[in-house]
Order: structure tokens, then sequence, then C-alpha cells
């Protein structure tokens, strides 16, 4: 069809080559005893029948608005023979290429109007139920479900080839789901799945209708039916976005059906894209180091595709999380680096901003002192890394203990929760216990405008919090610029927020 969407039943080449010898044949024989009328409106009919045969092939080849064109002038051919003869012997032929070029158009209306035209020219059963067919699609594409039901129960009674049979059983299905009789429709889309099995969109519709039937299981099988199939891009776009859509309905579906999405019939972009929303499932279903090894699983599978680039980005977030030294957070800044360098992370705007980001970081921890307390801020406050975070308050603690910034440390170190130890780290000892860091604060910095704030005091000492507070902005403000610079220097543009 040259819309690209639902059921229509188009008409086959072969279908229409075959009826057009039988035509021509019989016309052939008599054709030298009628008068010149006749003949120009044969003439007529003989061209509109080429020009829709025309527009189905340029269909087939996926060149629709070629195909827009001749099918429309086949119509107007048509439709002459039908309004200026409509008693002559190719008048009903004529109509049949109105109606089937009308629903190619997607011009539901029309096509239901040429339809029931279609009927009144009816002289047999067999051309009603062909009537009957082409006016139920039309039907359920204006909504008339219960319609379009009846008239293609009534099409399916005759025996009818293969393809115009599955379709005619796809078009009901699509009824019935909308009229709530999903057991049947249901019924109908196994149906055309088991006598089509290439055809893949009733496929997929059926995955969505068994979704809502809350068939968990079913629906993930019939979901990794189709990875399985040789499909062209534009159905593995149609796969991937119904693998989206079982993930979103149903993440437990979605994690049974991509259990083996790696080893799926698709181009290495598409696993990859599917690798992916397998980690994202696993990361809500809280089974980090899965997550972490489908999204790199991902990056190694199609590494110049922009969906494993994001992947990989996602495994840099996830492994943020989890670092807690300044030495981890390089490893991961030279892994960023990487990424960064390729085609598909320079065209991604979450890449571009994180590297700017970590430009900022290294600058800070390479300067020390109060860079620690700014680059601390920046891991909690935009990379959401916790670990991080805690560790570099503590070190600037560590490192400046007589400032009077030390206790506003590790109070926000405190602040971000338990305390975990990592021995082995390269820059650091294990931390104190929270009770230890608790017991200095009291005995060691009780006299600190930040720790009588925290108790509900007044300060006594010679700066109140407020200039405390003001002094340190303005410093690490100083930093926040010449951390800009350096990005600069390195190619970076734009600052954090």
């Amino acid at each position: 069809m040259v819309g690209g969407s639902g059921p229509i039943p188009e008409a086959r080449a072969a279908e229409l080559r075959t009826a057009r010898r039988v035509r021509l044949l019989a016309t052939a024989s008599v054709l030298s005893l009628l008068p010149t009328t006749a003949c120009v409106y044969f003439n007529t009919y003989y061209n509109a029948d080429r020009l829709f045969e025309k527009g189905l092939r340029q269909v087939e080849e996926g060149r629709p608005a070629s195909a827009r064109a001749d099918l429309q002038a086949s119509i107007e051919k048509a439709e002459r023979i039908v309004q200026e003869k409509p008693n002559s012997r190719w008048a009903d032929d004529a109509l049949l290429i109105v109606v089937r070029a009308r629903l190619m158009l997607e011009d539901w209306e029309e096509a239901a109007a040429a339809s029931r035209r279609l009927l009144d020219y009816s002289r047999s059963r067999q051309d009603s139920v062909r009537a009957a067919g082409y006016l139920g699609t039309a039907e359920l594409k204006l909504d008339n479900a219960a319609a379009a039901d009846t008239l293609l129960t009534l099409a399916l009674g005759e025996d009818l080839e293969r393809e115009r049979r599955s379709e005619l059983l796809y078009a009901r299905a699509l009824a019935r789901w909308r009229l709530g009789r999903l057991d049947l429709a249901q019924a109908d889309l196994q149906t055309v799945s088991e006598t089509r099995p290439e055809w893949v969109e009733p496929r997929l519709d059926q995955v969505r209708l068994l979704v809502e039937r809350g068939l968990r299981e079913e629906a993930a099988f019939a979901l990794t039916t189709a990875f399985e199939l040789e499909l062209n891009d534009a159905d593995q776009a149609l796969v991937v976005r119904t693998a989206e859509f079982v993930a979103e309905q149903d993440p437990a579906a979605g994690l049974l059906a991509l259990a083996s999405v790696e080893n799926a019939r698709l181009t290495r972009p598409r696993r990859a894209q599917l690798l992916k929303v397998r980690g994202d499932l696993r990361v809500a279903g809280g089974s980090l180091e899965a997550a972490r090894a489908d999204y790199r699983g991902a990056a190694a599978l199609a590494p110049d595709d922009q969906a494993a680039a994001n992947a990989q980005l996602y495994a840099l977030r996830l492994d943020l999380e989890e670092i807690g030294s300044v030495e981890e957070f390089r490893q991961l800044a030279e892994e960023l680096k990487r990424l960064a360098a390729r085609p598909t992370g320079q065209r991604s705007i979450e890449v571009r901003r994180l590297s700017e980001t970590f430009a900022r970081m290294e600058y800070w921890l390479d300067v020390g002192r109060l860079g620690y307390l700014i680059a601390a801020e920046r891991a909690r406050d935009l990379l959401a890394a916790r670990r991080l975070a805690q560790h570099l308050f503590l070190l600037y603690a560590e490192r400046e203990p007589e400032s009077a910034w030390a206790p506003k440390a590790i109070l926000a170190a405190l602040d971000l929760g338990e305390l975990d130890s990592r021995p082995g780290l390269p820059d650091a000892a294990p931390p104190p216990d929270a009770d230890e860091l608790r017991r200095r604060l009291r005995e060691e910095y009780s006299d600190s405008p930040y720790v009588r704030a925290v108790l509900g005091e007044t300060s006594t000492g010679p700066l109140t919090f407020e200039e405390l507070e003001t002094g340190l902005r303005r410093q690490l403000e100083r930093l926040a610029t010449l951390a800009d610079q350096q990005a600069q220097q390195r190619g970076q543009v734009t600052r954090d927020q």
C-alpha cells in the first residue's frame, strides 16, 4: 500500500496478470465485431489495467510517490468507464480497479463507497464475497469494527488463496480486537502467523495483544520467534519497537523475550539496541552487574552505532555510582575520552556534557586542596557519584585538617550516608567510620560555625557561618573559572550548570 500502514488486502501482481490475460483472450475473439465506441472503452479499461499494474509494481519496489500518480491515473480511467458506460461488460472490472487502487491509496471513504457499488454489480456469491472483503477492510479503517467483522467473516466463508485469506484474517483480527473479542482476535492472528510465518506485522500485533491480555510467557515466546525471521530493515525496526513496547508494559515479559537476544537473526546495530533495552530492564530490577555487562556487550557488538555509544555511556554512569577513589575516576575518564573520540561519541550531546564535567574534575583533582572540595560537590550534584564524592570530602578534610572548611567537608561526607570501607585504595587509607568522624567534630571542631549551625547554636568565633560560606563560594567560583579555561584549551565548550 502507498501509505505503508495497516493490513490492506493488496492486489497481487500474479493474480492481476492472470485475470487480465483471461479477459484479453475472451475479448480478442469478438473484438472485430464490436462497434467503435466499445473499442474505445476497451482501450480505456486496458490502459487503466496497465496503470494499476504499474502502480502495484512500484508499491512493491518501494516507490510510493510514483505509485500514487499511476494509481490515481488508473482510477480516473476506470471511473470514466463506470460513469459513462455503467452497463458495459468492463464496468465491474473497472470498478474493481477503483476499489483496489483506493485501498492502496488509503482513501478509505472512497474505497468503501466504491466497494458498495461493486456489491451492486455482483452476479454471483463469489462476486459478493469478494466485494465484501474489500468493504470490510475499508470499514475497519473507518473505525466501523462491527461492520468490518461481519463483512470479513462473510468473505472468509469462501475458498480463498493463501495470501488473500491471511490478509482478511488479519483485518478481522484487528476488528475483533477493537470490539474486545480478544480470544477470537488472538485465534485469527495465530492462524495468520502459522499460514504466513514470514509476515512480521501480524506476529508483532499478536505480541501486543498477548501483553494486553496479561499472557506474559506467550507474549515473550511470540516475540522471540520474530527474532528468528529473515527480515528487512523496516521490519527489524518494527521488531525493536515492539520489544521496547513489551519492556515498557511488562518488564518481566521483556526480560523473558530478550534473554538470548544477542543471538537473534538481526543486524548487529539492532541487537545492540535490544541489549541496551535489556540493560535498562536490569537496572530497573536492581541487577546492576548484569546491566553493566549488557551495556558493554552492546557497545562491543556495534561500536560505530549510536545506540551502542549510548549503551557505553550508560555503563559509564553505572560505574560512576560504584567508584570511590581518584585513581578509579581517572581510569573512567580515560574510557570516556576513547568514547568521545569516536564519531558516535562526538554526535552525542550527553557524551560531550559528561566529557566537559570530567575535564573540570580532572583539573580540580590536579590542583588539590580546595579542588578536592569543589570536585566532591560536582561528583555529588552532577554525577550522582556518592562514593566518589564521599571519598573526596574526606580527602579534603584529611589533607587540610586546619582549614575552616574541614568540618563542612566531614559533615557533607556524613550526609551522604553509610561510609563503607574499601581497603587497598591507592590514594587513601580506608575512611574512618561514622562514629569516629562525629567524635572528631565534637572534640576537634566544636567551635566551628558549621558544627554549631548543625547543633542549632550561635557561632562564637571570629567568622560567622555566612561569612565562611561567602568566602568559600568566592574561591570555588574562581576554581570553576580556571577549570573552564582548562576545558576550553582541551576542546571543551560549555560550562557546568
